[in-house]
């Protein structure tokens, strides 16, 4: 097989991979900030802030417990899977599930005990320390949660994952907002939160013994199974641990020197950061994909290029227009009670800029062909920059120095990862059309500008017209600047031409892409 056949095989497999897991999450997240709203709304800035701070203790305490067995279950599923060693891919789920089951009753245990002190210390809310009590069991069902859906991405069972999703996103949606409507308040919003767990891992666990069932094998021995994923998953462990803390340290940060309505508002920032995970998400389908050219250079600087190019068309453009539109955004979903947030989502989800560079594929990279210390040695760097910058910057300017610290940790973190990837890799970008994307953003973004300034509607049709404004302006620049291109389509119709329910979107901007293109090379001659 040639290395193009090659690629495009295992492009055609991520592809589905992805597709199933974009359907998945679209519609869980989705859900999830549908909820998140009615929850933001019901609540009110200020009850809603202390409902955000209660999870953090819980959420911080499920990174502790992960030792990097999630991703390790995932590489190493699919691996075996790979090579017809069905017995091996059972005793990793197995032993996984079992690790990470001991260890998530054990830091249950702890956070209901300890739940005043971890109150008081992590998040300067003593009064939080009955919430924290209700969210602990969380950490069980949430660590489940997570074990199920590696165990499922790495079997390929993308489906079956995503509709573990869905049901955990559903039974949110009907269960949280009844509760605070019932005058259960907080209490309330947290117990649905937790139940919505439970159910999706209930549902989880009867899918996944289905699947092992008919691939079952011989049944030997765990424990070395247990230790090579221990060995694998440390830097990966370590590597999450320090983006968990960093990520629960500007929470931190945020409670010592923020008022509970600003911590409201950010949280609606970082609401729309999470809707920007419904298009990386699916990306998750690198991991393996990159496992599998481990071992080959040339295959694998094509592949990597392609997959930054792909992810820069689509997060760039669209991280760009939430920006433009933030106070449209805000306005129409949660009401002008949130003032604050249309300035915070401005900033925070530029955060996605740096896709243009590899930042959303470098972690898959590193990670699928096995060079996990050097995802470790990013965070580090990250951290080290942002433990100082964080506070500095906070007791200044509020949230926005905080975004601010973000941004340069992210610069410093990106600028290593780039830096190996091209010494230690041997894999390259494509600044040149990386900037074109830039430039072809910002460009569809001024004229959903122009409008908005003029505009006399409310937000909701702003939100309307502004943003075909901005796809209809970003399709026509694509092909006009050479960004989208004829090999472009031919990829695209290989790879996604037997997916008929996104082929039906994809066939026509494919088709008015080809247009353009053709038109512009007519001007051209």
């Amino acid at each position: 097989m040639s290395d193009e056949n090659k690629i495009m095989q295992i492009a055609e497999s991520s592809a589905h991979g992805g597709y199933y897991l974009f359907i998945g999450n679209t519609l869980s997240t989705g859900i999830l900030v549908i909820s998140s709203i009615v929850i933001a709304r019901l609540l009110g800035p200020a009850d809603y802030g202390l409902y955000s701070l209660a999870i953090v203790v819980p959420s911080l305490l499920i990174g502790l417990i992960d030792f990097g067995i999630t991703s390790a279950i995932t590489r190493f599923s699919a691996k075996f899977k790979a090579e017809n060693r069905n017995s091996d891919v059972e005793r990793v789920i197995k032993a996984g599930l079992l690790a990470e089951l001991t260890v998530g009753i054990g830091a249950s245990i702890f956070c209901f005990l300890f739940s005043d002190s971890l109150a008081a210390s992590i998040i300067n809310r003593p009064e939080a320390s009955f919430y924290i009590k209700v969210i602990s069991s969380l950490i069980l069902f949430q660590t489940l949660f997570n074990v199920l859906s590696s165990a499922f991405i790495g079997l390929d069972k993308m489906s079956s994952n995503s509709i573990m999703m869905i049901f955990r996103a559903v039974a949110k949606i009907l269960l949280s907002p009844l509760l605070i409507i019932l005058g259960f308040g907080i209490f309330g919003a947290l117990l649905g939160h937790i139940l919505c767990y439970l159910v999706a891992v209930t549902l989880g666990l009867a899918n996944l013994s289905f699947v092992l069932k008919r691939n079952r094998g011989d049944n030997g021995s765990s424990s070395n199974i247990l230790k090579t994923m221990l060995t694998y998953g440390a830097p990966i462990y370590l590597s999450g641990f320090l983006g968990l803390f960093s990520t629960q340290y500007q929470t931190i940060i945020i409670a010592f020197f923020a008022s509970n309505i600003e911590v409201g508002n950010f949280q609606v920032a970082t609401l729309f950061s999470t809707a920007m995970a419904l298009f990386t998400y699916p990306f998750t389908a690198l991991f393996p994909a990159f496992s599998k050219l481990e071992n080959q250079k040339e295959q694998l600087n094509q592949f990597f290029r392609r997959s930054v190019k792909y992810t820069a068309l689509i997060v760039i453009p669209i991280a760009v227009l939430i920006a433009v539109m933030s106070k449209d955004f805000v306005y129409t979903f949660f009401g002008s009670d949130y003032s604050l947030a249309p300035t915070f989502i401005a900033f925070y989800i530029l955060l996605n800029l740096y896709a243009g560079f590899g930042n959303v594929v470098f972690g898959y990279l590193f990670n699928g062909i096995g060079r996990t210390d050097i995802v470790l040695k990013s965070n580090i760097i990250s951290l080290i920059v942002f433990l100082p910058l964080a506070p500095m910057l906070t007791s200044l300017y509020s949230v926005t120095g905080l975004i601010a610290a973000l941004f340069v940790s992210g610069f410093c973190s990106l600028l290593y990862l780039l830096l190996t990837a091209v010494k230690k890799i041997h894999v390259s970008l494509d600044l040149s059309l990386s900037i074109k994307i830039y430039v072809a953003s910002a460009t569809s973004a001024t004229f959903s500008l122009a409008f908005l300034k003029v505009s006399p509607l409310n937000s909701i049709l702003n939100l309307i017209f502004g943003g075909l404004i901005f796809c209809l302006a970003y399709l026509t620049l694509m092909p006009i600047m050479r960004i989208f291109n004829a090999t472009d389509m031919e990829i695209f119709t290989k790879i996604f031409h037997k997916i008929k329910s996104l082929w039906f979107i994809l066939r026509l901007v494919i088709f008015y892409e080809a247009k353009v293109l053709k038109y512009a090379e007519k001007l051209t001659k």
